[in-house]
């Protein structure tokens, strides 16, 4: 079975050029929850998807997944009145360190100012049926930090995540989607239950429940791309946890790390020789 995961960030009106890829007007959006009604999709959470991959409840015919990365307001203005049209759940992943504040991590889109939800939307948000996730403390590529620094951005995610709303946290999102055999398993050792990856590829009945795969879902796609890709599917399934090209990947990021401790003239000859 073929179960997508789709994964967006921001629904909007305006945003800066370099963001404009990952931001949708809620007219594109809405045009895709219209293919999920159109083909009969069922939609869950993602703790509701893993809770039936158990057979507790039956997994759907058809199901599908909604999820939104980092927990920018914009959920709140654009996504949400959208999603309770159609009466569809939604998975949500809150980078917990900038509740109320800022989406600093996203200066170089030109979105560093872009508000960010606060603790009182976010227990209205979880009260209305939006599962609320961990999407780590400030955002960073957990996969290239110490493993202690990974601990903490994964730990204290969850736990300022279920002081703020008083409820169970029981997902995790890798920001960027990166993650190593490391971190999943930090993940699983704060008390997880699933954790999405990105990998573009759809997720399984089978899939790890500590890479669970998702479907970019970008402004690029159109309805009928949307349409099309689930009625023809073209990308993968499932694929492998670990890749030898991933860790290549995570190799010379740890590397352009550590580089840019060393000062700019160490960085800008890294960059000169890539």
């Amino acid at each position: 079975m073929h179960i997508p995961i789709l994964l967006y960030h921001s629904i909007d009106t305006e945003c800066a050029d370099a963001y404009r890829r990952w931001m949708m007007l809620p007219s594109e959006f809405r045009a895709h929850l219209q293919v999920l009604k159109d083909e009969g999709h069922t939609p869950l959470t993602v703790s509701q998807l893993v809770a039936c991959r158990t057979g507790k409840p039956k997994l759907p015919t058809a199901p599908v997944v909604i999820s939104f990365d980092d927990g920018l307001r914009d959920f709140l203005t654009g996504a949400m009145p959208v999603l309770s049209e159609f009466g569809f759940p939604a998975t949500l992943y809150v980078v917990s360190g900038c509740v109320g504040q800022t989406s600093g991590w996203l200066a170089e889109l030109g979105e560093g100012r872009r508000e960010m939800l606060g603790w009182r939307e976010i227990r209205e948000l979880h009260d209305a049926g939006i599962e609320i996730g961990a999407h780590t403390v400030s955002h960073p590529e957990l996969d290239i930090l110490p493993a202690a620094r990974a601990e903490y951005e994964i730990v204290d995610s969850k736990r300022q995540l279920q002081d703020g709303l008083q409820a169970e946290v029981r997902s995790f999102a890798y920001p960027h989607g990166y993650a190593s055999s490391v971190t999943r398993d930090l993940v699983r050792k704060a008390g997880y239950e699933s954790a999405c990856r990105v990998r573009h590829a759809f997720s399984s009945p089978d899939e790890h429940s500590f890479a669970l795969s998702r479907i970019i879902a970008t402004s690029e796609i159109t309805a009928d791309g949307l349409r099309d890709l689930l009625a023809r599917p073209s990308l993968p399934v499932a694929p492998p946890v670990t890749r030898p090209a991933a860790e290549c990947w995570r190799i010379y990021r740890q590397v352009k790390r550590a580089v840019r401790g060393l000062g700019p003239a160490a960085s800008a000859s890294l960059q000169s020789r890539t």
